[in-house]
């Protein structure tokens, strides 16, 4: 199976008093065809700036990408142009943004903002744009697409909102969406008919997601494979049976123990001490060692690299470096 989207050494960084402050550093991944890919972490580990990067969104001026390649379908990125990148956002690679009342426009109506894409990339007229708008409302649930074409964002629920989002997200079949935290703002059963939605539309159209949370439980879902990052870097990547099973990273092992279970005896959640560190203050060794309860003197002294400790399993920690897991 071929890979869809290849991010290599992806470095972003924002200029801050003439300091150069690397917000995503060094990050590798790769997302097949049809795969779901799940980024996680605490706020403050880079993850929407990964997104915002794949995309060429990084808030400027102060932001830029300095290094790395985004591949998709074999074509990197980074040397289209702003017209080139026009054209593949919205229609090849599609965002889900995480607020829906603040990515949608408040002065359009919901048909005029979902017919817009459809004219843009697809070269609709504006009546097949709005035949169009309306079956793509009604594929994502809503009974009365013919009449919410002309209400304003304002007069919808957070979960409705969240379904015009995803409508115009798939608008143009794309081959890649990016899902920054989808469900963050709503309730539970909302968030479940919002997750069933992304499997059924994933599977009619075979889209491949990268799906960025905090949410464990939205991982557990929907990805196949799951990357975890921190400050910046990813520190494990495995598929999600391996990394609920058996995490490796002492920052993974602190996420999933701070998950509240069914089963076992009903006590304290644990939690990982600290925060994460700002940019301008990153320790020198391993980023997480200030927090680690496993650090080793080293650790506070050298950085680990990410490697590869199993077939398609890979951890940036040293109590693995030496020895077969």
């Amino acid at each position: 199976m071929s890979a869809l989207l290849e991010v290599k050494n992806l470095r972003t960084c924002f200029v801050s008093k003439k300091k150069v402050l690397p917000v995503v550093d060094g990050v590798d991944f790769k997302i097949m065809k049809g795969e779901t890919v799940a980024l996680v972490g605490e706020s403050g580990c880079g993850k929407s700036m990964t997104s915002l990067s794949i995309m060429r969104l990084v808030p400027t001026p102060g932001g830029e990408i300095s290094d790395g390649e985004v591949l998709f379908d074999g074509t990197n990125l980074l040397d289209l142009s702003e017209s080139q990148m026009c054209k593949v956002r919205g229609n090849n690679i599609s965002m889900i943004f995480q607020e829906p009342m603040t990515s949608l426009n408040p002065v359009l109506t919901i048909g005029e903002q979902l017919t817009e894409v459809l004219c843009y990339h697809q070269n609709l007229t504006k009546k097949e744009a709005t035949r169009k708008a309306i079956e793509l409302l009604e594929m994502v649930g809503f009974s009365r697409a013919a009449e919410i074409i002309h209400d304003y964002p304002h007069r919808l629920s957070g979960g409705m909102r969240q379904r015009v989002m995803i409508a115009i997200a798939m608008s143009c079949n794309p081959k890649l969406l990016i899902a920054d935290e989808p469900t963050t703002a709503l309730d539970v059963t909302i968030q479940a008919q919002i997750l069933e939605l992304m499997k059924d539309l994933t599977n009619k159209f075979d889209t491949s997601i990268l799906l960025i949370t905090h949410d464990l439980g939205v991982v557990s879902d929907l990805a196949e494979k799951v990357i975890v990052m921190y400050a910046g870097q990813v520190v494990e990547e495995a598929t999600v049976d391996q990394l609920f099973d058996k995490p490796y990273h002492p920052y993974t092992q602190g996420l999933l123990a701070s998950v509240p279970t069914l089963e076992g005896e009903i006590g304290r959640l644990q939690s990982i001490k600290g925060n994460v560190p700002l940019p301008d203050q990153m320790p020198q060794g391993c980023r997480f060692a200030p927090r680690c309860s496993q650090a080793l003197n080293r650790c506070h002294l050298e950085k680990p690299t990410l490697k590869e400790v199993e077939p398609s399993r890979f951890v940036r920690c040293f109590l693995y470096e030496d020895e077969e897991v």
